[in-house]
């Protein structure tokens, strides 16, 4: 498979820190590739850089080839990257629908002031209502942002994030904070995106990790220490020492 995105010699330090420290990862076109790492190992620093909120100082990104190190992160999407699962950027007082229909016309360009005339437009509304039902929230539509659970607003950032229409999508822990049924439908819907996208997932839930990815990278003070498959990584004497523990052996 050909690497859809490639990240080269990444460092960054704040002061004395070095919170990446010569980062190497390649995602394959495809691939669900997920990053683990205890905490502090420099995970949000790494998936900032490549979304572009915050500057490397030394090393490259290339998406598809393309050098995007010193692109803004706003012009990041239209290149085909997408980010999910930081801060939550959702209008509580708007439904599921209208939250997903603004995320299509902002990436085609529209003004949020235009909302009144854009709530009424099927080119937004008949897409926006496909991304919910790709993502298990159709039934929903209607319903204000403000009453969904803390998982149903995660499969809701998965919907704008998808809205987006990019080939690699960077998912931020999306199973933070849920319990263990939501954990299980939203490893169920990643599992059915898989192929489809190119995901760079950072998770600390390691079954959801095992369960999904085709390869993972260890990430242990901004150094990138191992990248395998499950089987590799699980085995790893010092993958285990270093996060893992004897119960994912």
């Amino acid at each position: 498979m050909s690497a859809q995105l490639s990240i080269r010699g990444l460092e960054k330090s704040f002061g004395a820190v070095k919170a990446t420290n010569g980062a190497n990862l390649e995602l394959a076109r495809g691939e669900l590739h997920a990053i683990i790492g205890p905490n502090g190992a420099g995970k949000s620093t790494l998936i900032s850089q490549i979304a572009g909120e915050i500057q490397p100082d030394q090393g490259h990104i290339f998406l598809a080839g393309q050098d995007i190190t010193r692109v803004p992160a706003h012009d990041r999407p239209r290149l085909g990257l997408a980010r999910s699962f930081q801060v939550s950027q959702l209008y509580p007082e708007f439904s599921l629908l209208e939250n997903v229909a603004l995320a299509i016309a902002a990436r085609e360009g529209r003004t949020f002031g235009m909302w009144r005339p854009l709530s009424r437009d099927r080119r937004l509304l008949d897409p926006a209502r496909e991304y919910l039902q790709t993502v298990g929230l159709g039934g929903r539509a209607e319903h204000l942002v403000s009453e969904l659970s803390h998982g149903e607003r995660r499969q809701l950032e998965l919907a704008l994030a998808l809205a987006q229409e990019s080939s690699v999508l960077l998912l931020d822990e999306p199973m933070a904070g849920m319990g263990a049924e939501e954990s299980a439908r939203m490893t169920e819907l990643l599992q059915a995106l898989k192929g489809r996208y190119s995901i760079l997932l950072v998770e600390h839930d390691m079954d959801a990790v095992f369960t999904l990815a085709d390869r993972i990278t260890v990430l242990v003070y901004g150094q990138t220490i191992l990248t395998g498959s499950v089987d590799e990584v699980r085995s790893n004497a010092q993958v285990r020492a270093a996060y893992l523990g004897e119960e994912h052996a």
